[in-house]
């Protein structure tokens, strides 16, 4: 360790341990620090879709060389709606110029292969320093500041001031992995139903990972059933080329809300990052993808905009929230919009669903225009 600042990173999950890998090129004492064991922090049975914004900031990391055997990319994406009978099919042509000649719309990877990768990067840095909630307590560090990332329900914030706001869905995601014969490879699907959009995303060319959205009350259920009744059930909503073979993996569930955190104003050298400063609906693939432009720009306002004197520490956070504000509000309105012109039966919005589909289907500059807002984001031009 040298003997610069002292950072704390509470949360060892992806955007903890890539804001850690980040800090740490600007010469930072980065301590990071997890009540889960590293084996538990790498062995959840989670998958990610990763946007073309999000591969600039992992290069920018000289990450991205490294993730790319474990990468998964996918060259179309069809978005369809149950309800009306209509569908669409973005792709790579749809694409703008600066990105269209790397020929994907998007990658998927897994939770667990990320994390390796990450924890292989940490392990080679001498200025990163991983450590148990508890055997970090025993040292006696003074840290010039502290990242939270603990993630959407986190007790850190509950116990400190922070305001939080929070919508319930009351929806949750079922997601776990099948194997399947027929489907048309490398696409990604997004099907908006009345209960809540189902996502699949394509892992290789037989392995799909589903995002299975509905009511609470439902996903319960369908979590208790046996794998065979969910099969069966799945198998009825999916698009006709689709062949299940089986579930190939845990079947987890999680909570859906849409959430915005931030300090009540003070002076305390702390900011959230990542889930425990936001959540949004999974509907778009979005989630992790904002939490890791959180953390690059922390990264920028430390190496280019921000001296490390006191003062300047003591409005960071300030600077930061006001820096994400357009970015995360626009994945705000987007998602929760989607969620309430599409995933519902309502007679009154049929004529509107209808009309974007036709305008999808017959104009280029829409379909472009949908798919580079969705893979790009706001900031994509800010990324160097």
């Amino acid at each position: 360790m040298n003997n610069y600042l002292n950072f704390k990173i509470v949360g060892s999950g992806p955007t903890g341990l890539l804001l850690a890998i980040s800090l740490s090129k600007l010469n930072f004492n980065i301590y990071l620090t997890d009540t889960l064991t590293r084996e538990k922090l790498i062995n959840k049975d989670k998958t990610y879709a990763i946007t073309h914004s999000t591969r600039k900031i992992l290069s920018k990391f000289n990450l991205w060389d490294k993730l790319s055997s474990y990468l998964y990319k996918f060259d179309s994406l069809s978005i369809s709606d149950s309800v009306i009978s209509k569908f669409t099919i973005l792709t790579t042509p749809d694409l703008d110029k600066d990105i269209s000649s790397l020929d994907t719309i998007g990658w998927v990877i897994k939770h667990s292969e990320l994390m390796n990768v990450f924890f292989d990067e940490i392990d080679k840095v001498d200025n990163i320093s991983f450590k148990s909630s508890l055997d970090l307590s025993y040292e006696k560090i003074n840290f010039d500041y502290k990242f939270i990332s603990t993630g959407a329900n986190s007790n850190y914030k509950k116990n400190h001031n922070f305001l939080s706001f929070k919508k319930s869905y009351n929806q949750s995601c079922l997601t776990f992995e099948v194997l399947v014969r027929g489907n048309v490879q490398k696409r990604a699907y997004e099907i908006f139903r009345k209960e809540g959009p189902l996502a699949l995303l394509p892992l290789d060319y037989n392995r799909y990972q589903i995002i299975w959205t509905s009511s609470t009350s439902k996903s319960v259920d369908r979590l208790n059933s046996n794998k065979s009744f969910l099969l069966d059930n799945l198998s009825t909503i999916l698009p006709e080329c689709f062949k299940l073979d089986q579930i190939n993996s845990e079947i987890n569930l999680f909570p859906v809300s849409l959430s915005l955190s931030l300090p009540i104003f003070n002076f305390n050298k702390e900011v959230l990052v990542g889930d425990s400063f936001h959540t949004f609906h999974p509907v778009g693939g979005q989630g992790l993808n904002t939490c890791w432009r959180d953390v690059n720009v922390i990264y920028d306002m430390f190496n280019k905009h921000l001296s490390t004197t006191n003062n300047a520490l003591n409005i960071f956070k300030y600077k930061y929230y006001f820096k994400r504000s357009l970015d995360i509000f626009s994945i705000i309105i987007i998602t929760d919009t989607l969620i309430k012109l599409f995933a519902n039966n309502n007679i009154i919005l049929l004529p509107f669903r209808k009309i974007s589909f036709l305008l999808l289907n017959k104009s280029h500059l829409i379909r472009k225009f949908v798919l580079n807002k969705m893979t790009k984001s706001l900031i994509f031009s800010s990324i160097k």
